[in-house]
């Protein structure tokens, strides 16, 4: 299998609080990997370290099978242009409207001129099955499941290799968190993208996920695909994906 992500012996200090102890991990292209965990598991510092935007205490990550550390900046912007993120809340500039904010990457990141750069950004619409209608409104007039969409369309516009998601259905309704999950399974399966998730809804979890890891104490405490998920009688799996007020995170 060809790895985008391989992850070695990572581990991240804060002073003297451990968040992340030398964990591994190796995601495939078009390959789905959901990070589970509580809160203040290592989830969100670990996509970070990933992304470069943290640097680890120790342990070496690669992308497309260049170690982050060992780029400069232009080759680690280079290696950022082949990563997108749909942030939870969509993050979405506020002052641009919808086919400025999805090209925005093009026209700021790869010097696309703005015609093409709108052409790309209105296909990438249609991806996410938007029609040129919304193009023009702003973020303020779009509702959540909207939003999430023209984040997911300008994450995809610069047609990286690797997306990472944030809680992709946060704050949605089922039918349109239905959608979303449709949407990202869609990327890795149609489009070949490798995706990085974190997420707290379980109906989403088993839907997006070829991989999961569940975090805890800074540790991959349990690894396995998403059949192996539903089956296992690992406590924590158990406890965390039936919500239950009893078991070993609580006790």
């Amino acid at each position: 299998m060809e790895y985008v992500i391989e992850v070695e012996n990572l581990s991240k200090s804060f002073g003297n609080k451990e968040v992340l102890k030398e964990i591994s991990l190796k995601i495939g292209r078009g390959e789905s990997y959901v990070v589970i965990g509580g809160s203040g598991s290592g989830k969100s510092v670990l996509i970070k370290c990933i992304l470069g935007l943290i640097e680890p205490t120790s342990g070496v990550i690669k992308i497309n099978g260049n170690d982050v550390s060992k780029l400069s900046q232009k080759e680690l912007f280079k290696t950022r242009l082949k990563c997108g993120v749909l942030y939870q809340g969509g993050a979405l500039f506020d002052s641009l409207n919808v086919i400025e904010n999805v090209s925005f990457g093009l026209i700021y990141g790869l010097q696309v001129p703005q015609k093409e750069a709108y052409k790309i950004a209105s296909e990438k619409l249609e991806a996410v099955d938007l029609d040129q209608s919304v193009a023009r409104l702003y973020p303020a007039e779009l509702s959540g499941g909207m939003s999430k969409r023209v984040a997911l369309a300008r994450a995809i516009a610069t047609n990286p290799d690797i997306i990472f998601f944030d809680e992709p259905t946060t704050g949605l309704d089922p039918i349109t968190s239905g959608i979303i999950n449709d949407l990202i399974v869609r990327c890795t399966k149609e489009m070949g993208i490798s995706a990085v998730s974190i997420t707290h809804d379980i109906n989403s979890l088993k839907h997006i996920s070829d991989r999961v890891g569940l975090l805890y104490k800074g540790k991959f405490i349990w690894e396995g695909t998403n059949t192996e998920l539903v089956a296992t009688d690992n406590p924590y799996v158990v406890q965390f994906i039936n919500g239950n007020a009893e078991g070993p995170f609580t006790a």
